[in-house]
């Protein structure tokens, strides 16, 4: 049972793990550099032994740090950490997006989610292509406002992943929450964004509705390329207006 104490311990240890992970992917701490140690964030942060081992347990977890005896609590380096936690997602984010990081979004979800698509196709059930559609009806009636357009985006893009039926494709929500949040805020930068989205989201749509697995797949690659363009586009007039 939860009790106060324990609700006041794991959000202290959160805290600590927040500031000190997203101090690792932000390449404050580099890989194999000692971070503070306990003594020392105790009295940063007014907390307990305790609390401090647990934010170490959660950063061990996601795979930014490792403790060794004698020689301290170091950075883990980039390709060690657990790219699809949502937790290192946004933290990665906090900052703003690097080139990198959108590039290889994209790549991901250009594997990713024409062959989820396919699968839902062949394994949706009506409950699952419920959610599909409710997701769709409510990106429909926010079509013209991009900002409450994000969420049922997110939510026709996850049902895709759970149509599935494959606990593993399912995992991949948390990568799919963070990517669509940032891609709609980069993608509908210019006049009229999403709605030239609505024909290709419903193509998807409506080939999972009738199992044409390989209809599925070459919408949802229709989708991706139609998003990657906005999105590069977007990122290079970013960074023309930055020079």
């Amino acid at each position: 049972m939860s009790t106060p104490a324990n609700r006041t311990r794991a959000g202290g240890a959160a805290r600590i793990a927040e500031e000190i992970g997203a101090a690792i992917v932000a390449g404050i701490y580099r890989p194999d550099e000692l971070v503070p140690g306990e003594i020392e964030l105790c009295r940063r942060y007014g907390a307990s032994r305790t609390v401090v081992r647990e934010a170490f347990k959660l950063l061990s977890a996601k795979g930014l740090i490792e403790s060794r005896r004698r020689t301290g609590t170091r950075a883990r380096p980039r390709e060690a950490w657990n790219a699809l936690d949502a937790d290192v997602l946004a933290w990665r984010l906090k900052n703003g997006a690097e080139p990198k990081f959108v590039s290889d979004l994209l790549h991901v979800r250009a594997v990713v989610e024409p062959a989820a698509a396919a699968l839902a196709a062949r394994n949706h059930t009506p409950t699952t292509l419920a959610a599909l559609d409710d997701a769709f009806a409510e990106m429909e009636r926010t079509v013209h406002d991009a900002a409450r357009f994000a969420d049922p985006d997110r939510r026709f893009h996850k049902a895709i992943l759970v149509a599935t039926g494959n606990d593993f494709m399912a995992a991949f929500a948390a990568l799919t929450d963070v990517a669509l949040g940032m891609f709609v805020r980069i993608a509908s930068r210019h006049a009229g964004a999403p709605a030239p989205s609505m024909p290709l989201h419903r193509a998807v749509l409506e080939a999972i509705r009738r199992r044409d697995a390989d209809g599925a797949h070459a919408a949802m690659t229709a989708l991706i390329e139609h998003t990657s363009r906005n999105v590069g586009r977007n990122v290079r007039r970013q960074r023309r207006s930055r020079a």
